[in-house]
């Protein structure tokens, strides 16, 4: 397809527009920085960024509507202040009061948020919210909310972040409706400019695909009618626009910088004779009769006033206290038990998800599954869309090849309106690239103190066999960047819950359930068990325990998030609790009816199924049942989340215990080596668990 990134034909003229208002917005936020900058240097809060010459940000929010959706830079509290017309907001961060609309002051002042006024959640890393804004322009466009678009801000340093480059690519790629401003006033905290790009950024952009131009800011009518032009461009569905805005940064980058170190005394004092928007408005506005001079100062006074006035009751609001530290971090559903009622059948895990997402797909129009191949008739290199393929077209999307891309994506589309859509990396290995995007998604909730939620789902394979795609199981093949366990790259995200099942069954509904989650939710699939059959012991008999679970009943039934799965395999009391999660669900099951069967007894298995939060109470009760516990894990025996169950057991179960809990890893090296048997050796098996078992019942 040839992309139009002409300039728009048509002369749009501005929209009516009451500049006396305009004006007045732009100098509230010029008094409310000077007001919170001179209380940060009087010592009534920690820190402060500011907005002074970039207010003319006012003027892009007034050639928008209400419906658009906003991605704000926290130098743009004029756009605050012209979007919602809260003067109470800003003063209510600065002194962190519970009161605060955009973290109940548990985020840092000047990260602007409001889910009524539709601006999205920003976070101190910056660019950091532009994949999201790139994934809630998806959605507009996917369910044909015309007219709608998407104000996406940063500053030049912004524009040199991968997230800003992520945004672009995403916006260009799929013509999203996107208004990219780059808020340029030259210096990115101490960095000139010229250090974020070479060259021309609008001639970069339009060379990515997106049209692009250069527009005064310090001019704000000059940006109002740019603005309008731009937004008719984009609404008119000719793909997204950048705005390179030039302004000057008046003050230094935040309070912790002392503008004097870093700038020269001549381009300080130049920049604010010639590069003040406010200042400039207020001269045109007196030029073309609007207002007499003795008006400019009338208003700055009266807004001092009413400034003072609010900040003198901010100042009675209640302050956050510790005992909500843990408040608004993770949302579990809660289960809504359910019978499942369709027709048993035995099939395999990778049948089983693709049941879970194509009853997804029926049960909501616009869900989704985006990533590398997915929408491919074999539906990825494993097959696991291939339903959505054929019944539900245009639900399996397939991605370029930039994991953040994906993630955001599916984030943004997430929260846009508050309903999972689900992102598909090929392999655990590839998320790397996504990981600051990852851990932002699972931040939202806890840093916006609950008003905007992060509902999405990360499916990956993960782990030993599936291989690339070229092997469809068992050992070998896979080799590095294909057989990663990775869970513990994920448990330790506070925010972010993680679930790895070892059965088909567990599999559709564990995924079904994760998609009412409003916490991010990473589903680890284990490439072994994709195509695997139920375990069987050493004389090839099926193992009943564990057997059942490849029977999976058709249509939509859902299993509780954070709860184990406790078998029982053999007769009498339960001499050792093996804990584990995935493909070491299966060893252990072979491994404990081997030993059973030749030493008698009972041996346990308690099945995570969610890794995080994982179920303490059944863990605690499997180690007060048996008094001596193994923990199994595929992971490599370094910083993994299997260590850290084992050190769970050990502080919390401690006196319950006969002996020192056992625990078997994989090999501390790289996952993993490409040929089977070295493969085969690096991770654990069903021997390795027989030979611990007998070390631990020898203690």
């Amino acid at each position: 397809m040839t992309l139009d990134i002409h300039a728009p034909k048509a002369d749009t003229s501005a929209a009516p527009l009451d500049v006396i208002a305009l004006y007045r917005t732009m100098v509230t936020a010029r008094v409310m920085n000077d007001l919170l900058k001179t209380r940060k240097t009087q010592g009534y809060f920690p820190f402060y960024i500011g907005c002074a010459g970039h207010e003319s940000m006012a003027a892009v929010l007034a050639a928008l509507e209400e419906t658009d959706w906003l991605a704000l830079y926290y130098r743009d509290m004029a756009a605050w202040l012209q979007r919602t017309g809260d003067l109470y907001g800003p003063l209510r961060e600065a002194y962190s009061r519970t009161t605060g609309p955009m973290g109940a002051g548990r985020n840092m002042p000047s990260h602007y948020s409001s889910k009524a006024h539709r601006i999205l959640p920003t976070f101190s890393e910056v660019a950091g919210l532009m994949p999201f804004a790139a994934g809630v322009g998806f959605a507009l466009k996917q369910q044909g909310l015309a007219g709608e678009l998407v104000l996406c801000s940063t500053g030049d340093g912004g524009a040199a972040t991968n997230d800003f480059h992520v945004m672009l690519r995403a916006s260009a790629v799929h013509q999203l409706p996107m208004l990219i401003v780059v808020e340029d006033n030259g210096w990115a905290i101490t960095a000139e400019a010229k250090l974020q790009w070479a060259g021309s950024l609008v001639e970069m952009a339009k060379g990515a695909g997106v049209y692009a131009e250069e527009v005064d800011g310090t001019d704000a009518i000059a940006t109002y009618q740019a603005t309008c032009r731009l937004a008719e461009h984009i609404r008119s569905g000719q793909g997204p626009v950048l705005m390179h805005l030039h302004l000057g940064l008046l003050d230094a980058h935040s309070s912790s910088t002392d503008i004097r170190s870093y700038r020269k005394k001549e381009e300080i004092e130049l920049t604010a004779v010639l590069k003040d928007p406010v200042k400039n408005f207020g001269h045109w506005l007196v030029e073309q009769g609007y207002l007499q001079e003795e008006d400019l100062t009338r208003i700055r006074n009266e807004v001092r006033a009413e400034l003072e006035r609010i900040e003198q009751e901010v100042l009675k609001e209640p302050e956050p206290t510790g005992e909500r530290v843990m408040e608004h971090v993770l949302y579990v559903p809660e289960w809504r038990e359910n019978t499942p009622r369709g027709t048993k059948r035995q099939v395999t895990m990778l049948s089983a998800i693709n049941e879970a997402l194509a009853e997804l797909a029926q049960r909501d129009p616009n869900f989704f599954v985006y990533g590398q191949d997915v929408g491919s008739p074999k539906g990825g290199v494993f097959g696991a869309t291939a339903s959505l393929v054929s019944k539900f077209p245009g639900t399996a999307i397939s991605s370029p090849l930039n994991e953040q891309l994906i993630v955001g994506i599916v984030a943004g589309a997430s929260l846009h309106d508050g309903k999972s859509r689900c992102a598909e990396i090929q392999f655990v290995d590839y998320h790397q690239s996504a990981t600051q995007t990852i851990r932002l998604a699972a931040r939202i909730a806890y840093q916006n103190y609950g008003t905007w939620t992060m509902p999405m789902v990360i499916r990956t394979k993960s782990g030993s066999g599936g291989g690339g795609p070229i092997s469809s199981g068992g050992a070998g093949g896979g080799a590095f960047g294909h057989s990663n366990a990775g869970e513990q790259w994920f448990t330790s995200i506070p925010g972010m819950i993680t679930i790895c099942p070892a059965t088909p069954f567990d599999a559709k509904g564990l995924l079904l359930e994760a998609a009412r989650s409003q916490s991010p939710v990473t589903f680890l699939e284990r490439g072994r068990l994709y195509r695997a059959e139920p375990p069987k012991d050493a004389d090839g008999h099926v193992i009943d325990a564990i057997a059942s679970y490849w029977q999976v009943p058709d249509g939509y039934y859902t299993l509780p998030i954070g709860k184990a799965r406790r078998l029982k395999i053999g007769e009498g009391p339960t001499r050792v609790a093996i804990i584990a999660w995935g493909t070491m669900v299966l060893e252990a099951c072979t491994a404990a009816a081997n030993f059973v069967k030749l030493a008698g007894g009972a041996i346990e298995i308690v099945d995570l199924r969610t890794l995080a939060p994982f179920d303490e109470a059944a863990v605690v009760a499997a180690v007060r049942d048996a008094n001596r516990v193994l923990v199994v894990t595929e992971e490599s025996d370094l910083t993994s989340f299997g260590r850290h169950i084992h050190s769970w057991v050990v502080q919390h179960c401690f006196y319950d215990l006969d002996c020192t809990p056992g625990f078997i890893a994989a090999v501390k090296a790289p996952a993993a080596p490409y040929n089977g048997r070295e493969e085969s050796a690096f991770y654990p098996t069903a021997q390795t668990i027989e030979e611990q078992l007998a070390v631990l019942l020898a203690e």
